[in-house]
């Protein structure tokens, strides 16, 4: 009888024989066995041989009841063809309760087997489940194993069936692909599969998990005696530079530890890894970090962000360098957590004495003890105020500036929202080149903040050098109120008059006085691309001369007088009384700070 897959039936194949205990399939013993006990079986395999090493067991123990059912069921029937021979496998699946096997797509050629279908009710992913949870990768592994050694056995050739999908890792079936091994496009993932069906014994695989536990055991050993040498290393209160230096010569690795891809401490084994270093920092060449293996490690501690450990070696890291890498960070984080410690100490004491010193009046005091600071009162100085915004943004910005070379030897703190920079020397003379600096290194690694920055007057003692900050203070706080954009540098002098009405003057109302006073004004100038504001600020600087204010600004007396009343119209002032004149000078003083602090072309004559 010419037989097709659909008309297999389970009494057909399986016969029962209680007078002799046997269950058979074609005169094969064969016997029933609880799921349950096959879950535990899969338990045990893999908390003795580990997941992996019970996964091949597994694979090959279905591969060698896939090869004896092919053979049996090829046996049993003459096969209308090939394909429902292939076909046979699934319903076989499905009639002894192992699985629904459901195929959807075969082709088969001479040479070639492409078959793909699901499975339903996979016992062995519910089990999985049971015992382990949702796992990463698919855990049919006995269907797996049964299905490529049916096929294989039929087939007549090579043939690998995978998971594309699975329950056991939380899918909503689990899907199958057959092909043959010659088929695959991708060989080194065909041969890595294989790896599964070579025949090991079981004491083979304990033999290598006793292996493997030896060598995790040395490498803890190792480690344990790199951690006492670090321990020791910390104990005796060595740099950091020469415990650094001892991990990465015992790995054999270069080691750098950064803040912001400012190198804090390094040690570089082979001269080629510094390069590479700056290349992937400096440059954001990333293929650096894959030809190199550059592997990053954030050092933290007590919530703080003390900076990352970067490690860098052509060799991929093994098991006891990963060991080591892990106790050196705890030693790292110890000792660069002290120092932070200590340095927070030494700078609360250095921002108390400058902060004392801003604001108190015991002027020869703070002049006899400035030389502790090796801070000198009476050369050239200027205070520079950066307010920031997020506020909280300060103390990330207060430890980048620490660790930044170009802040060296330069006196600096926070006190009341702004970060306070004593500027001397050249930087007195010139402060827009370090303020550019400053602003360009800030707004890189600070993307988010929004940086005021204000300048105080020229100080060459305590007493001008504490209306220099008062100065700062003000100008930084004012730009805010102008200039919410921020990222913006302002100096005194850009401040002119207005600078003596800013400390004592609420600013919000300085705003609003020059708006109501020539608000109308700037807005028609604006509107219609005249000059009247400069018109009114000559005149206002001839003191009302008609004649001089004509000369200046090359018009006729006739046409001056139109546009003063003009003028005086928009404001709704009288220019003719000294009050009127005094009011929209003021103004315009304060309207151009606002453009200098806005950022704005400030008008000029035409």
């Amino acid at each position: 009888m010419v037989l097709k897959a659909n008309q297999l039936y389970f009494d057909e194949l399986i016969e029962f024989g209680p007078e002799t205990g046997k269950i058979t399939f074609n005169d094969k013993r064969m016997s029933l066995v609880s799921v349950e006990a096959e879950g535990l079986l899969r338990r045990d395999l893999i908390n003795t041989l580990g997941m992996e090493r019970a996964k091949g067991f597994l694979m090959r123990y279905g591969w060698a009841c896939g090869m004896k059912d092919g053979e049996t069921i090829a046996e049993m029937y003459e096969w209308d063809n090939m394909t429902e021979l292939m076909l046979a496998g699934p319903v076989l699946h499905t009639l002894l309760g192992v699985v629904i096997a459901e195929p959807d797509q075969i082709e088969i050629g001479d040479n070639y087997l492409h078959f793909s279908g699901t499975w339903k009710n996979s016992y062995e992913a519910l089990e999985h489940i049971e015992h382990y949870g949702n796992s990463e990768s698919t855990s049919c592994w006995t269907l797996v194993g049964y299905a490529s050694g049916y096929l294989t056995k039929t087939f007549g050739k090579d043939v690998l069936v995978y998971e594309t999908e699975c329950v056991g890792r939380g899918d909503s079936t689990c899907r199958f692909v057959a092909q043959t091994l010659e088929s695959y496009d991708r060989q080194d993932q065909a041969k890595s599969m294989m790896r599964y069906y070579k025949a090991e014994s079981i004491a083979t695989e304990l033999d290598r998990a006793q292996k493997e536990l030896q060598a995790i055991n040395q490498n803890i050993i190792e480690s344990d005696k790199v951690h006492q040498r670090l321990t020791n290393l910390l104990v005796e209160d060595k740099e950091l530079h020469e415990t650094i230096t001892f991990v990465a010569n015992t790995l054999n690795k270069s080691i750098v530890i950064d803040y912001y891809n400012n190198i804090i401490e390094s040690a570089f084994v082979k001269g080629h890894d510094q390069k590479s270093y700056q290349n992937w920092t400096d440059k954001f060449i990333y293929k650096e970090e894959k030809q190199n293996n550059i592997r990053t490690y954030p050092i933290r501690a007590n919530n703080i962000n003390l900076g990352r450990l970067v490690v860098i070696s052509r060799e991929k890291a093994t098991k006891r360098d990963e060991l080591i890498i892990n106790r050196a960070l705890g030693i790292f984080t110890v000792q660069m957590y002290h120092q932070w410690k200590i340095t927070q100490s030494l700078w609360q004491k250095k921002e108390d004495f400058f902060e004392e010193m801003l604001s108190n009046h015991d002027i020869e005091f703070f002049e006899k003890f400035s030389h502790v600071f090796n801070f000198h009162p009476n050369d050239l100085n200027r205070i520079l105020a950066i307010k920031v915004e997020p506020s909280d943004t300060y103390k990330e910005i207060m430890l980048y500036l620490q660790l930044n070379e170009f802040m060296k030897n330069r006196d600096y703190f926070y006190n009341k929202n702004h970060v306070i920079i004593i500027l001397s020397d050249n930087d007195a003379k010139d402060p827009r080149n370090f303020t550019d600096k400053i602003l360009h290194e800030l707004k890189k690694e600070f993307p988010i903040a929004k940086l005021y920055l204000g300048i105080g007057r020229n100080a060459v003692d305590l007493q001008s050098l504490q209306e220099s900050y008062q100065d700062a203070n003000s100008i930084s706080q004012f730009i805010l109120l102008t200039n919410p954009a921020g990222n913006l540098t302002v100096t005194y002098e850009d401040m002119g008059p207005v600078m003596m009405l800013l400390k004592g003057t609420n600013q919000n109302e300085l705003v609003r006085f020059y708006k109501k006073t020539i608000g109308e004004l700037i807005k028609y100038d604006e509107l219609t691309d005249t000059d009247y504001v400069l018109t009114l600020k000559s005149y206002l600087n001839f003191n009302g001369n008609l004649q001089q204010t004509a000369d200046e600004l090359h018009l006729s007396i006739a046409g001056l007088r139109y546009r003063m009343e003009r003028i005086e119209n928009l404001c709704d002032i009288d220019l003719k009384t000294g009050d009127g004149r005094f009011k929209c000078q003021l103004a315009i003083q304060i309207y151009f700070a606002v453009s200098v602090c806005e950022n704005k072309v400030v008008p000029q004559k035409r």
